[in-house]
This record gives structure tokens, C-alpha cells and sequence, in this order.
């Protein structure tokens, strides 16, 4: 596949999660899909990380990702994204602990590297600054 069709899939994979629609995500995941991402305990298979989204998409109800760049090449796919949300919703800590809605609105940056062949996304790292996130709802002191 073309470095072109590897964008393609990529964008695909943020318009169902911007959407929602986190069943569509297996579409574009390989058998053997993992990715890694902060808070997460390890490699995270399509189950592990649909239940990981979940969990931000019920506490900030409107999340939304805007790709602000994307750099491809071969069958890598680097997108660098600012996520921003309202905490309208209980968001469960990496520790299990469940911090209840806060009515606060954040804005927070990161970028995912997607390695995608054969159309189908194999894995993806996360990168996002968590203290970012906290700091926002008032869970850390600001920095």
C-alpha cells in the first residue's frame, strides 16, 4: 500500500473515534493490533484499548481530536493531534481511583505513531502528557 493509503486508514481510525464509533476502529486493526499508551498497565490489545477510549469518551461526553499534522512514511504514520473535552463524566485514574465530573473544559496535546501495513493498523504508541490533563481538571497543582 501507498504511504498515501497508510494516511488514509490513519484518518479513518480518528473519524470513528471522533464519531464514536469505536467498533468501527477493528476495521482498520490488524489481528495481531497492540498499542501503548500513558496510564495503560502495558500493551493493550483492540479489546483493552476500545475500554481504554471508552473511558475518556464517558468522561469528557464531548471529546474531540483535531489532527493538527500528519507525517507519513513508508509504514509509519505520525499524527499529532490537540484533544480538547469537558469532564462531564466520572474519569477513572490509572490506579483505579474514579474522579467525578468537574464541569471543567481541557485542552491537551499529543501525538500517536501509527505502524500500518497491508491497510490495516498493527500497532500504535501514545504519547500525551497526563499532568497536562490533571493539572486542567485541578487534580495536580498547576504548573
Amino acid at each position: 500500500m501507498s504511504t498515501a493509503d497508510n494516511m488514509n486508514v490513519v484518518k479513518a481510525s480518528w473519524d470513528a473515534i471522533n464519531a464514536r464509533d469505536l467498533g468501527a476502529l477493528e476495521r482498520w486493526q490488524a489481528s495481531t493490533f497492540n498499542v501503548m499508551a500513558p496510564g495503560a498497565p502495558g500493551p493493550m490489545n483492540s479489546a483493552q484499548n476500545k475500554a481504554y477510549l471508552q473511558g475518556f469518551l464517558t468522561a469528557f461526553p464531548d471529546l474531540h481530536f483535531d489532527i493538527v499534522k500528519t507525517i507519513a512514511e513508508g509504514d509509519n504514520v505520525v499524527t499529532e493531534w490537540v484533544a480538547t473535552g469537558t469532564h462531564n463524566g466520572p474519569l477513572v485514574s490509572p490506579s483505579g481511583q474514579r474522579v467525578p465530573p468537574t464541569g471543567k473544559k481541557v485542552k491537551t496535546h499529543g501525538s500517536n505513531t501509527f505502524e500500518v501495513k497491508n491497510g490495516k493498523v498493527g500497532s500504535v504508541r501514545i504519547y500525551w502528557d497526563m499532568v497536562e490533563l490533571l493539572g486542567q481538571l485541578g487534580l495536580m497543582p498547576p504548573m
